[in-house]
């Protein structure tokens, strides 16, 4: 679990880099003697609903992880979504986890309502399933 726990810890700064990246091409422009607060609420709604950034694995099949991440977390979930990928909600988070059409790879993402460590929390522990995975297909 250490070793998913730093993963999660790696990709998470790798995506505040990039959220931090993309907030400084937002600059306050004033318009008609009123501040343009665009930046300063991204910035809020950052905190209020912190992410894990997008995380991408290489996977040859991510048919069988989505269905295996399905039955695992579908059950106690409030609502799950197969639109694009897998999207599986519940009170204080949720996650997803989308395929890419240009490789053989996932894309996941976990977002908390308003608590970081839940969302280091739950990153980590989707990673460990996501390694548990890989492994037994070995």
């Amino acid at each position: 679990m250490n070793h998913a726990k730093h993963a999660a810890d790696s990709e998470q700064d790798k995506g505040n880099l990039a959220m931090m990246a993309n907030l400084a091409q937002y600059r306050s422009r004033p318009t008609d003697g009123a501040t343009w607060l665009g930046s300063i609420l991204m910035v809020e709604e950052i905190g209020m609903f912190p992410s894990s950034g997008d995380i991408h694995r290489p996977i040859s099949d991510p048919t069988p992880l989505l269905s295996h991440l399905k039955h695992l977390y579908g059950p106690q979930a409030l609502d799950v979504d197969e639109g694009h990928g897998l999207t599986v909600m519940f009170k204080n988070w949720r996650f997803r986890v989308r395929v890419p059409t240009s490789e053989p790879a996932i894309i996941i993402n976990v977002e908390t309502r308003g608590d970081s460590q839940l969302m280091a929390l739950k990153t980590a522990e989707l990673l460990a399933q996501l390694e548990r995975f890989e492994n037994e297909l070995r």
